[in-house]
């Protein structure tokens, strides 16, 4: 951007002081200097064959024209003051008339155009992080995303960043592509904010108006196996009336197996096999087991097996693998279900 001296200079050097009446020196079609226009905006050069008028404008405005009115920096400039979602100056027609390009001004835009883009990053980082909560936006979004109703609800389960999946990028559209979103918002700038939720993972990204969709954050629910052995609401004397095997993916991305074990008290916990090949009894997160796939059931009301039998019959390993976790929950879910004797 040319300083202001320089615009200041080119109005003085040769030019007469105070009221000129001779217009046979005063010609619109010199151009005083290639590639500057008005001191400010560049022009391409032989810019000055071509008319700025309403049409022109808004065509050179477009991402992708081979404009010959501006060049790249001052179309995004004005692309962005002229954001269809926050201005209405498109409807005015002929009637409108191509903004001022003097230095104050542009560089007045330049600097509001700036902020914006600050802000719009904030937003992002924010969105993009575990902090972020689709209930209670919070102050970076706006006022319609939070509900201006206090409703108590259960704190979000805990969520683990998964930079191994967001360099994925390309198979996660495709994923994305055939997903309904959770979440879905748009701000005053026409930009989508999604939430996508699939199995145990949680996926966000961005779209900006005929953009295309931008993840940029992976999520996995925390890892509900790091309670210690042994840890559950379940009393030993109740009875064990439902079992389910199911198998989920672990944060780090192979499958794990575990028993969804139901009493009649109403209580439930999963039965799994740690990593160190201890038998691990947690109580049931409403989050993990709804996400995880169940591969089978089985009613065991008439068994008369109760929660301490279940616990003294389970046998841990020296150290569990994949397999021997599928084994172990498996052999667990027969002997429940009357298979094994």
């Amino acid at each position: 951007m040319a300083a202001p001296q320089t615009a200041t200079a080119r109005l003085s050097m040769g030019m007469p002081r105070g009221v000129d009446l001779n217009l046979d020196r005063f010609n619109l079609s010199a151009v005083s200097q290639d590639g500057v226009w008005a001191g400010s905006l560049e022009a391409p050069p032989g810019s000055e064959k071509h008319a700025l008028d309403t049409d022109a404008f808004w065509r050179a405005l477009e991402e992708g024209s081979d404009s010959a009115v501006l060049v790249e920096e001052d179309r995004r400039l004005f692309a962005s003051v002229f954001n269809p979602c926050l201005s209405d100056r498109r409807q005015d027609g002929s009637r409108f008339v191509p903004p001022a390009t003097g230095l104050s001004h542009v560089h007045r835009l330049k600097m509001l155009t700036k902020e914006e883009a600050k802000a719009k990053q904030l937003r992002k980082d924010h969105f993009f992080s575990a902090d972020f909560v689709a209930d209670a936006a919070g102050p970076l979004f706006p006022s319609s995303w939070t509900s201006s109703i206090d409703m108590a609800s259960s704190a979000p389960a805990p969520l683990v960043a998964r930079p191994d999946l967001e360099a994925e990028a390309g198979m996660l559209r495709d994923i994305l592509a055939s997903t309904a979103p959770s979440f879905e918002k748009t701000t005053e700038d026409g930009t989508r904010f999604l939430i996508f939720k699939f199995g145990s993972l949680e996926a966000r990204a961005t779209q900006e108006p005929q953009g295309d969709l931008e993840v940029g954050a992976v999520f996995s629910v925390s890892d509900a196996w790091a309670t210690a052995p042994g840890a559950s609401d379940l009393e030993g004397g109740e009875l064990v009336v439902k079992v389910a095997e199911c198998v989920e993916r672990a944060p780090s991305g192979v499958a794990r197996y575990f028993l969804l074990v139901e009493t009649d008290a109403g209580t439930s916990a999963t039965v799994g096999l740690l990593p160190s090949g201890a038998v691990s009894w947690t109580a049931c997160a409403p989050g993990r087991c709804a996400q995880a796939k169940v591969l089978r059931t089985h009613g065991c009301e008439d068994s008369g097996v109760t929660v301490g039998e279940l616990r003294a019959s389970l046998q841990g390993a020296k150290k569990a693998s994949a397999s021997s976790q599928k084994r172990f929950v498996q052999a667990a879910f027969l002997r429940l279900a009357g298979s094994v004797a």
